[in-house]
């Protein structure tokens, strides 16, 4: 019989922490991308995913507190949640609220998921959700021409029209990005080649403002890498007039919607007044007003702790102010985001925003200013898909579920770009660097 002694009997029962360490980290990787590819079909399906994996990850937090929490981003998006919540708990009175408000503290988290993650699954997870990204997106973009072609209007598998739209701006600049990824085989870089113009064409479909203005500093960040890339100053004079030309042709296109057509319309036979400008923005105009005339009347009653953390996340049933049709049909201050900011968690919500929008800006001026390396592409597609989301927020309120997922990938490159350049791969490695 093989008598085991303390230290032997330990480690049978007790894996060494090495072993346990690596287990989360596979697994945080593992949930991380499943959230990221079950984004496209259910928010329910992503939502547990992205629970693992910030459940998971929690260790890793507490070990690593300082390396988790030094992003660029942990200050404006902690302090963020942090105003909203307390105005919420001060202030806000509809209960509804509160499951959504409770929604984006939570998931918020995402960011620092990525932040715990090792350099090896840190890639894995940018390639991987690269590559399934444009498949997911071709499964999301004939769901939603088969619902525009049959019944006339456009619908994916959870969320509306702005959902879509964020959603296919991962997969069409990560088809862009596996075009120019040296690594990927021929075979691959080619549909991604395909792919591209289905997603934008998609994209287009139902006409959201935000979204496409949001694609198109979208591709402006991935023109500048371009710019950076090849030298031929030839080449840089067509990219540039192909940016120019894009602009004129999404006008174009969006007058070929019904949407389009409406908004043409309007102020061809009205011109550019209050009422128009209110139509044409889905109300924002008279919303602004109604957030306008609380802040005047906050100033007049001297409720400076209103204007310092704002009212509460909660919809404009609980203010009354908003006249007429727009008082039955708007359920929250959803304007343009300094005066939403401002409602929701005042001056310091609009400051902590505002320093989030810096915090993107920087961290694409070194994504761009970087040494080219083998995952660089796959780092400007990602950040110019944020981007899209950034500037669909600067139109509404600052959370929809998907903000999560952006999160998540955000946080991917910023940690690959703080651990610097691959060592093992070259510059040569990238199509067009070599003139």
């Amino acid at each position: 019989m093989l008598l085991l002694n303390p230290m032997q009997f330990s480690k049978i029962f007790n894996p060494p922490r090495v072993k346990k360490e690596k287990f989360l980290q596979r697994s945080v990787f593992i949930f991380s991308l499943l959230a990221v590819v079950s984004s496209f079909f259910s928010i329910s399906v992503f939502e547990a995913f992205l629970l693992l994996a910030i459940v998971f990850s929690s260790y890793f937090w507490i070990k690593n507190f300082k390396q988790t929490f030094k992003g660029l981003f942990t200050v404006p998006l902690l302090g963020h949640l942090s105003v909203i919540t307390l105005s919420s708990i001060l202030f806000l009175k509809v209960k509804e609220q509160w499951r959504r408000l409770l929604e984006q503290d939570f998931f918020s988290f995402s960011y620092f998921v990525s932040r715990t993650l090792e350099r090896e699954y840190l890639e894995k997870l940018l390639k991987g959700a690269v590559v399934l990204s444009v498949l997911a997106g071709w499964v999301l973009s004939l769901k939603v021409l088969y619902t525009w072609h049959f019944h006339h209007f456009t619908k994916g598998f959870w969320g509306g029209n702005f959902i879509i739209g964020n959603l296919l701006a991962i997969s069409f600049f990560s088809a862009l990005g596996s075009f120019f990824y040296k690594d990927f085989p021929l075979w691959w870089k080619l549909f991604s080649l395909i792919s591209a113009p289905l997603f934008v064409g998609v994209i287009f479909l139902p006409a959201e403002r935000s979204v496409v203005i949001g694609l198109i500093v979208g591709l402006f960040i991935f023109f500048l890498a371009l710019l950076k890339v090849f030298k031929s100053w030839k080449f840089r004079l067509s990219l540039v007039g192909i940016f120019i030309v894009s602009i004129p042709l999404s006008v174009f296109l969006i007058y070929q919607t019904p949407k389009g057509k409406r908004w043409f319309y309007l102020i061809k036979n009205h011109g550019i007044n209050e009422q128009t400008l209110n139509s044409l923005s889905s109300g924002r105009v008279v919303i602004a007003k109604g957030a306008l005339e609380l802040i005047d009347k906050a100033i007049k009653e001297g409720d400076y702790l209103k204007l310092l953390i704002g009212w509460g996340y909660g919809p404009q049933k609980q203010y009354h102010n908003l006249p007429g049709y727009w008082g039955r049909v708007i359920n929250e201050y959803e304007s343009f985001l300094p005066l939403t900011a401002f409602i929701n968690g005042g001056l310091l919500n609009v400051l902590f925003l505002l320093w989030f929008y810096i915090a993107l800006g920087i961290l694409t001026f070194r994504v761009l200013k970087e040494e080219i390396n083998n995952l660089w592409w796959l780092k400007v597609a990602v950040i110019s898909a944020v981007w899209v989301n950034m500037v669909y927020h600067l139109f509404t309120l600052f959370w929809v579920p998907i903000n999560a997922i952006f999160y998540l990938l955000m946080g991917t490159v910023e940690r690959l770009t703080e651990k610097g350049k691959d060592k093992n791969h070259s510059t040569s490695n990238i199509r067009g660097t070599t003139k």
